[in-house]
């Protein structure tokens, strides 16, 4: 891992979360580039000067390059590499194109819980990255500070084309030296406890027991381990399937993000 994006919004879940991101770049010898993506109001162009809309694209551009420095001012250690002020009409999609343009190893961003109008648009911008991002993505909720990442939880549904994912995990564990633990909600009464493990001969790894939970909801059986196992980090693999599959993978991964106290890592195909 050596090329961690950061998009920012200037807003302070934004620099919790960038603490948190110097943090593991620092751990994993990574470089961070900061983004913020901007844009300029609507405007009818029609009746302007000539050059008049090229000059505010300037201004603002200076501007938000302004910004981006103030921003990381206070971070007098953080392994910067650039600063990107990005012109772009839907902030989702320009994120999502400058990470397979720029061959980013990871996206950390912040999340806060959705109780207005633009923390739910905000919340929008980092669903769409977690699902469309040519890279695994990091979401810092609010209230989450750094800590060193001692054990990791890996939700999985025992299946084997999950194996791109758990070596991107192994790869991710190792580095930042973490024990991995794999976790399955069952939401069928009486099927697996949190003391009940199983070993499956056919799943490419290694690391073959896994701790069965036995919960009314995936959400509360989930926050049950984490709790119980003193969790630093939850990983959620998001796979290729048809549209009303992936939006239901949408919504749980978002219902995730804003819900959970722990930093939430996603990875996909």
């Amino acid at each position: 891992m050596k090329k961690i994006l950061f998009p920012t919004d200037f807003s302070e879940v934004a620099a919790n979360a960038f603490r948190y991101a110097i943090e593991l770049a620092k751990a994993v010898e990574a470089k961070i580039d900061v983004v913020n993506v901007y844009n300029l109001p609507v405007i009818d162009a029609t009746n302007l000067p000539a050059g008049y809309v090229e000059q505010m694209l300037d201004e603002k551009k200076a501007l938000v390059q302004g910004k981006l420095e103030a921003f990381v001012a206070a971070e007098l250690d953080a392994p910067l590499d650039q600063l990107i002020p990005l012109y772009g009409v839907f902030i989702p999609e320009e994120i999502r194109d400058l990470v397979r343009e720029g061959a980013y190893d990871l996206v950390v961003m912040g999340t806060r819980g959705e109780h207005n109008r633009m923390e739910k648009t905000l919340g929008s911008i980092t669903t769409f990255t977690m699902m469309n991002a040519g890279c695994p993505v990091l979401a810092i909720p609010d209230d989450a500070t750094w800590q060193d990442i001692d054990y990791i939880a890996f939700a999985t549904d025992f299946l084997p084309h999950e194996q791109q994912a758990v070596a991107q995990l192994m790869d991710f564990a190792d580095k930042v030296a973490a024990e991995v633990f794999f976790v399955h909600v069952e939401t069928k009464p009486n099927i697996g406890t949190m003391q009940d493990y199983v070993t499956l001969s056919n799943y490419p790894y290694k690391f073959t027991d896994f701790a069965i939970v036995n919960s009314p909801t995936v959400m509360d059986g989930i926050d049950k381990f984490i709790k119980e196992k003193h969790i630093d980090l939850l990983a959620l693999y998001i796979p290729k399937r048809r549209l009303w599959e992936r939006l239901f993978h949408s919504s749980f991964t978002k219902r995730m993000a804003f819900h959970s106290k722990t930093p939430l890592l996603v990875f996909h195909e």
